[in-house]
């Protein structure tokens, strides 16, 4: 790697800092694209003239922001681009995807019809003893699984049951089918840490860390008509507020 631009040692900020914000800048600029091999501690030194200290403190802060991949026994890679995920209005995970440049897809792991809880009833603001449709799918974008997503829709969606959901859109596809359109929820975000059987559907390791989020979502008519629960790879996805 050129050392094209000087760190400052008289500068305030710390030379880790400044080696962190120059890799980051040439991450984001697509001068280090995805997937390539960075280059070795030795070499960051040489080609910055900093300590190794310094080359491992900056590294660590990349990696720690999800923009550098330690692998074991092969080095560090440019981490692959993360999925923006907005928590205002209401985006379908393949709209997400487009935008994103890349290809989204989809595969069913479980669709039932069950008895809806008080705390869904309530949500919902459905009448006891109520059924809901419970879809459970792993999301996948460039062929990779991010997100583990169940859907519950209101009795109106039963039709869904008998509808071929591989690589396709819920939303788009009950807009079609239907005309209804869902633009307002509400959500909540947190973390959790994934199960054997959710890694095992997403790929990881239990324990992985996730991105839960959790909403209710409005039709046009202001009607809540579906709650989700996306559980996505904590370090493919970044909010957007």
């Amino acid at each position: 790697m050129e050392n094209q631009i000087t760190l400052n040692n008289s500068s305030a900020e710390p030379l880790y800092r400044q080696l962190e914000c120059l890799l980051k800048e040439k991450i984001e600029n697509g001068s280090l694209l995805a997937g390539s091999k960075l280059p070795t501690e030795n070499e960051l030194v040489t080609a910055y003239h900093v300590s190794r200290v310094t080359v491992r403190k900056a590294l660590d802060a990349l990696s720690q922001q999800g923009y550098l991949e330690r692998r074991s026994g092969k080095g560090t890679f440019v981490a692959g681009k993360k999925l923006q995920r907005t928590l205002d209005g209401v985006t379908s995970f393949s709209q997400m995807c487009r935008e994103m440049g890349c290809v989204p897809g989809g595969k069913t792991v479980r669709r039932s019809i069950e008895l809806a809880s008080e705390k869904e009833t309530g949500l919902l603001g459905l009448p006891e003893d109520s059924q809901i449709l419970v879809m459970e799918r792993v999301r996948y974008a460039d062929g990779q699984p991010v997100v583990l997503e169940v859907t519950k829709f209101t009795e109106d969606f039963l039709f869904l049951m008998n509808e071929d959901l591989t690589d396709s859109s819920l939303y788009e596809l009950v807009e079609k089918k239907r005309g209804i359109r869902f633009t307002k929820s509400v959500k909540t975000v947190d973390i959790v840490y994934a199960t054997s059987q959710e890694a095992r559907f997403l790929g990881i390791s239990k324990g992985y860390p996730l991105l839960r989020i959790e909403s209710v979502a409005e039709d046009t008519t202001g009607v809540y008509r579906h709650l989700s629960k996306q559980l996505c790879i904590g370090d493919k996805f970044k909010l957007r507020v």
